[in-house]
């Protein structure tokens, strides 16, 4: 019998009704999401055969089922996993990804529902359609609802179709090596074309990850025609010749949908799903009736360790030489009893075997960053080992760089060499008309800064990157990590957005070498290197202050060991301030720097008011986006 055969077998198994007192059951469902909006909606129809891979935290074990299978298991925390199919054209929809995890303690039966939505083509007319046997269709209406759109020809000036003949003169062999925003354009016609002709309809659902991305709605990738055509045009508004990237990745997805591709098919598609049996165990069979016991005999108890460290580095993890951070409040809560307490760095805390949640709480203070594990992470105990957990983190703030004002007035300018002019000379700068500045007095460079706007985005690099030049040649460390989540892709750092300044004055250099070109990444290095040189967004060489809001822990006396013994003090509000962590003393040859912890006091605080300021700021301030239930390479083996 083939793997998908007995899957499929399993289905037919009987599940007794009662659940006793040592096992549980999780019902596995799948739902092909029509709106894709991550939950069954009315009408939204079951799809059969799908397989979940259901993994048992506490042993490891795993195997697979299929939809519509009801599963009697022993107590404990479940991982169940969708199956992607062998083709591309299948999406999870779900809101909490393609994995969740469910914890099974009690008789009431736990449903997974997942949902999910496959693409395909639709009805769209192509660009050959439309300027060969269709072009005599396209009427005066619709030349008059071109007319309205921002569109531009090849040289990017306006353009309004005189006639069906003029609009495919103009675009008929758009490509995409030709300016993004005639590109744009062309296939804007196009879109509107097939809406206006009955061809797509605007409420239609396709995939187009940059509008999705646009419209703040990640982790979805799916929106409506409509919407995609609005993003286009709202763009070539805004402007057809800058924000070039932008500008194409728009195209590409409106070509997408003019090609028939992309398209939220009306029902479920053929789909094929492979496993590996390989290590597989059935997990039903450890559930073994026996009435009258609780699943839970002996003393169940796992070690859970908490530390923070300064992460001079911005690698996100610790290093030798990096400091502890003591005094860091976070947040632990049970998935099992939903009981949560608030703790300080560092701690060792002794729970039940289960499933918990470890997150930080963020300072009050914005400048600092989460440089390692996501804010808040998962954690298995059940085994004798104690699990650790260290987050790391930064603080920025300024240096001893100077702006345009210093060094072109005294004292600072006066201190400008011939070494450094002739530095100046050889870094790529521009004047107005974007022809090389080189060989110029310190009286010329004066001039010259003083004329420069972000109205030339060459010429305003320029300026910024010579004032960044000698600010690092005449104190500042160039090899000082900044915040910088704008420039830190373009260099190939993709988490936490930390660089050094040379390598920001290195990209300005590449981009002035063509100072005609990409103007619209220019514009972005250049702002970084401004704001650098107003003392902005350096990475501190030791902690800065932190103050954290107040916190109460949880009901039932938040979180206790099973075997005795007691946890650290929970951390309960008082007074009128927050608690408060104060600067670093620093001590010792190596001259480590230690967090103390002064608790001043703080206004009884609601726990849900202080839960939603976490989760409001948490993406913004840790520098990436937030996945609790992955942990991150450095995180030991037994993390979840």
């Amino acid at each position: 019998m083939s793997g998908f055969a007995f899957l499929a077998a399993l289905a037919l198994c009987v599940v007794p009704a009662f659940v006793d007192g040592s096992c549980a059951c999780l019902n596995l469902k799948k739902v092909y999401d029509l709106n894709a909006n991550g939950v069954q909606d009315s009408g939204e129809p079951e799809i059969s055969n799908w397989i979940f891979k259901v993994r048992n935290l506490m042993t490891n074990k795993f195997y697979f089922y299929n939809t519509t299978t009801t599963l009697l298991l022993p107590f404990g925390v479940y991982e169940v996993c969708d199956q992607a199919p062998t083709s591309f054209n299948w999406y999870s929809t779900s809101a909490n990804g393609a994995c969740q995890t469910f914890s099974l303690w009690d008789s009431d039966c736990v449903d997974f529902t997942g949902t999910c939505m496959c693409t395909g083509s639709g009805n769209a007319q192509v660009s050959g359609v439309w300027w060969k046997g269709a072009l005599n269709t396209i009427d005066s209406a619709d030349l008059a609802a071109l007319s309205a759109l921002p569109l531009v020809n090849l040289a990017l000036g306006p353009f309004s179709p005189a006639s069906a003949v003029d609009l495919k003169n103009t675009y008929n062999g758009a490509a995409p090596s030709m300016p993004p925003g005639y590109y744009l354009s062309a296939q804007l016609v196009l879109a509107t074309l097939n809406l206006r002709h009955g061809f797509t309809s605007a409420s239609q659902l396709i995939k187009s990850p940059m509008a999705a991305a646009i419209m703040h709605i990640q982790p979805k990738i799916f929106v409506t025609i409509g919407d995609l055509v609005s993003i286009a045009i709202a763009q070539l508004i805004v402007s057809p010749s800058t924000e070039l990237a932008m500008l194409a990745t728009i195209a590409a997805e409106l070509h997408n949908v003019n090609t028939n591709q992309g398209f939220v098919q009306p029902s479920s598609c053929p789909f094929t799903i492979n496993v590996d049996f390989t290590g597989a165990t059935d997990l039903r069979n450890d559930c073994v009736a026996s009435t009258g016991t609780t699943g839970t005999t002996g003393c169940q108890q796992g070690c859970l360790q908490v530390s923070k460290t300064y992460d001079l580095n911005a690698n996100g993890q610790t290093d030798a030489g990096e400091p502890e951070v003591t005094g860091w409040k976070f947040k632990v809560t049970s998935f099992q009893t939903k009981n949560f307490a608030y703790y300080t760095t560092p701690a060792t805390l002794y729970l039940p075997f289960g499933r918990y949640e470890v997150c930080d709480v963020l300072p009050q203070q914005f400048n600092w960053w989460l440089t390692g594990r996501p804010l808040c992470q998962n954690y298995t105990l059940g085994g004798t080992e104690c699990v650790q957990t260290t987050a790391t983190c930064l603080c920025t703030g300024g240096s001893t760089a100077q702006a345009g004002g210093y060094w072109t007035k005294n004292p600072g300018l006066v201190t400008i060499t011939p070494a450094d002019l002739a530095a100046l000379s050889a870094s790529n700068l521009v004047k107005a008309d974007l022809s090389p500045f080189t060989g110029f007095t310190a009286a010329q460079f004066v001039t010259w800064h003083n004329a420069a706007t972000s109205a030339n985005p060459p010429y305003w690099l320029s300026d910024v990157l010579a004032l960044s030049l000698l600010n690092t040649r005449h104190g500042v460390d160039p090899a000082t990590l900044i915040k910088a989540p704008t420039v830190a892709p373009l260099l190939g750092v993709t988490e936490h957005f930390f660089v050094p300044l040379s390598a920001i004055q290195n990209k300005a250099k590449q981009l002035l070498s063509l100072p005609a070109a990409d103007q619209a990444t220019q514009l972005v290095v250049a702002q970084v290197l401004k704001d650098t040189n107003a003392n902005q967004n350096f990475a501190q060489s030791s902690p800065c202050l932190a103050t954290f809001p107040a916190v109460v822990s949880g009901p039932l006396g938040g979180l206790q060991p099973p075997c005795g013994g007691s946890n650290p003090s929970l951390l309960v509000a008082s007074g009128d301030n927050a608690d408060v962590v104060t600067e670093p003393s620093v001590s010792g040859s190596g001259g480590l720097s230690t967090y103390v912890g002064i608790g001043v006091g703080a206004a009884v605080v609601a726990v849900a008011a202080a839960v939603a300021t976490f989760f409001a700021v948490r993406k913004i301030r840790s520098g990436r986006s937030v996945e609790p239930s992955r942990a991150t390479a450095n995180l030991p083996a037994t993390q979840i």
